[in-house]
């Protein structure tokens, strides 16, 4: 017999070394497992019930006015929802859960609260039939069932009767359980889980901003797979009032998702997209915190608490004073409403000695309260006057004879002029194209034609200085560069040869510079540049940077993280009888023009300021008008331009209700 080779041999053991270790594994394993029954078991116990997180969001920073008045706060609401890994065990006990719940919601009067949804069945079990919202291939019913057959591999034709079937057969509603209401209400809700994918991934939403007293009964009742998720709301304080400063709250975009990840935003949260709630964001956000709960196999809750505690965002204190926007609002409003051509305009309302805004208006405006409303805001969409358009900062305007107070400025400190010096008005300027004038002047100083918006003496000055000389000067005062504010603004069009050039336009002519001398031709600007323009001229030549921002405060305990300083952008350097002839003049277009001195008569100040009388192509005037107060020492400064409002002094109708809010507390004191 041929002795096996030794290859052979060491197979062989190798197998009978595995298959003893094997036999001995075993064995261990029987005599644990003897012992272990022996002793009554004492293997670890198996781990009962769940446990579930949830983000909890930071509440996010209110947003308050220059004197502590909230603008913005929050609200907190609660939505009933239902959760896949807190079911009952059966299908019948989720059946009589889900109908606790919808009896819990009608008898404490939140039926009306249920979320939206999109049924696809209308009539009570059996006699089900299709909504007539199918019959629109663009509703979201129509869309929302398509997306059903597909996932539930039923064909296109599918009846009525069948998709019924489907229901009562998948979640066993049987008549002899049920009543027909019974059937019919958890069909629908079943019809809406299967819609949004509920599962293990997607609670689902039964109701929204229910009332404490649904949270009552649901927590008495213990229902099992229900569980309350807290959601937090704007709540605007002055509906329709500040819209345009304020802003908005949405969703992350997939335009900026990479951006807010960086910064530790979840895609899930609201974020400030316009306003002040966007250029604000870092202040007001708050830091979301994670909830542990803790449920036995029950389904029953029994701990709570937080594995990372939520933060609040900081308050922002705006430099807005809510009486004085409210001013501006309303007399934004009768202002365009009382002219019978006008549809819109605009106002802004600075302290000139510190660059702090102090109301900005816009008309028409709109109401954020509504704003998430969708017919509300396609009837902002449709409306042809644009109210969500923000004058104020985005509407670009040929200033006027509002001009003339810096190119007057531009003449006297370039030595162009003095206040002795006279020109001859007889209506018409005697070369070029001869260019008009309002009215037959005769002899004007430089105060004379401030005061009568004198066309031909500024002709005279366009000719012989150049729109680039005064614009030198305008410019620094704040004309076509940007403010500062911490909004989105546009910062104009400043007329020139070197405009035209950028472009493409036709060349620059010596005709445009006598255009562009009384605020015509290309100029363009907005309605806060003007206010900054004329707050640098009246303060003395200190252009200060606009803002909103007044302070940042901890949330609840009121200490100062930020506090805002005026910031200089530029310091205009010129005479004291530049400043007092430019002030004369002001003072003497209010006090000598009856409709404007009946506007400011009033109030317990002297009032000066410029009008403005704007030529748009296919439009009537516009009408512009920038004051400020008291005239000896300047505090406030408001502009306002009324479109299509044909005559200067027709804007100040604004100005003087705001003037009036704002010195109110001295009219009081000398009655």
């Amino acid at each position: 017999m041929t002795e096996p080779s030794p290859k052979k041999r060491h197979i062989g053991a190798r197998y009978l070394t595995l298959g003893l270790t094997f036999l001995v594994i075993c064995s261990a394993y029987v005599v644990v497992l003897l012992v272990y029954q022996l002793r009554g078991s004492s293997l670890p116990p198996r781990e009962e019930g769940y446990t579930r997180t949830y983000t909890v969001p930071g509440i996010r920073g209110e947003i308050y006015d220059c004197n502590g008045v909230l603008l913005v706060g929050n609200s907190e609401s609660y939505d009933l929802i239902y959760e896949y890994g807190a079911m009952p065990d059966t299908r019948r006990e989720i059946n009589e859960a889900l109908l606790q719940v919808l009896d819990a919601l009608w008898s404490t009067g939140n039926g009306d609260r249920m979320a939206k949804d999109y049924f696809i069945l209308e009539g009570t079990y059996p006699e089900m039939r299709f909504s007539s919202a199918l019959r629109d291939h663009e509703s979201g019913s129509y869309l929302n069932y398509q997306k059903f057959l597909e996932r539930q591999e039923l064909p296109q034709d599918t009846e009525a009767a069948e998709v019924v079937k489907y229901f009562t057969k998948r979640y066993q509603l049987s008549t002899q359980l049920y009543s027909p209401q019974e059937i019919t209400s958890l069909i629908r809700l079943y019809y809406e889980m299967e819609r949004v994918d509920f599962g293990a991934y997607q609670s689902y939403t039964i109701a929204e901003n229910v009332s404490k007293d649904l949270i009552t009964s649901i927590e008495e009742s213990n229902i099992e797979g229900v569980n309350f998720h807290i959601r937090s709301e704007r709540k605007y304080l002055y509906p329709g009032i500040a819209s345009h400063i304020l802003g908005r709250l949405g969703r992350i975009t997939a335009e900026n998702a990479e951006y807010y990840m960086a910064q530790g935003y979840p895609l899930s949260a609201m974020v400030g997209t316009s306003g002040c709630e966007e250029a604000f964001e870092s202040y007001l956000r708050g830091q979301d915190g994670t909830m542990v709960i803790r449920y036995d196999d029950k389904g029953n809750q029994i701990e709570k608490y937080y594995s990372t505690e939520p933060k609040g965002g900081n308050d922002v204190y705006l430099t807005i004073d809510i009486r004085l926007q409210l001013a501006a609002e309303e007399g934004l409003k009768e202002n365009v409403e009382m002219l019978p051509n006008s549809d819109a305009g605009a106002v802004t309302v600075m302290d000139p000695n510190t660059g702090k805004v102090l109301a900005i208006a816009s008309y028409p405006t709109y109401d954020l309260a509504q704003f998430d409303q969708i017919d509300y805001y396609n009837t902002l969409l449709q409306d042809e006057n644009l109210p969500l358009y923000n004058r104020a900062l985005q509407g670009v305007y040929a200033p006027g004879s509002t001009y003339k107070i810096g190119a007057a400025m531009a003449a006297l400190e370039g030595g162009r002029i003095t206040e002795s010096n006279h020109v001859s008005c007889h209506g018409e300027y005697p070369y070029y194209h001869k260019p008009t004038c309002l009215a037959n002047h005769g002899t004007v100083d430089v105060i004379d034609a401030i005061r009568e918006s004198c066309n031909v003496f500024f002709y005279y000055l366009g000719d012989a200085m150049g729109v680039d000389a005064m614009t030198s000067y305008t410019r620094r005062l704040g004309l076509g560069v940007a403010t500062g504010i911490e909004l989105s603004e546009k910062t104009g069009i400043v007329a020139g040869s070197a405009y035209r050039q950028q472009m493409g336009l036709a060349a620059w002519q010596k005709g445009d510079d006598l255009s562009a001398s009384i605020g015509q031709s290309d100029h363009g600007y907005t309605p806060l540049q003007l206010s900054v323009y004329l707050s640098t001229v009246v303060n003395g030549g200190t252009r200060y940077r606009a803002h909103l921002l007044d302070s940042v405060r901890t949330f609840y305990t009121g200490d100062t993280v930020k506090q805002e300083a005026p910031q200089v952008l530029e310091r205009v350097e010129f005479s004291d009888e530049t400043y007092k002839i430019l002030m004369e003049g002001m003072a003497q277009v209010v006090s000598g023009t009856t409709a404007l001195e009946n506007s400011f008569s009033s109030l317990p100040v002297k009032v000066g300021g410029k009008t403005g009388t704007a030529e748009v192509e296919g439009k009537r005037d516009y009408a512009i008008f920038s004051g400020f107060a008291p005239l000896e020492e300047p505090e406030i400064v408001v502009s306002c331009i009324i479109e299509e409002g044909e005559h200067g002094y027709s804007a100040a109708h604004t100005v003087a209700k705001i003037m009036a809010e704002y010195f109110a507390d001295r009219s009081s004191q000398e009655e």
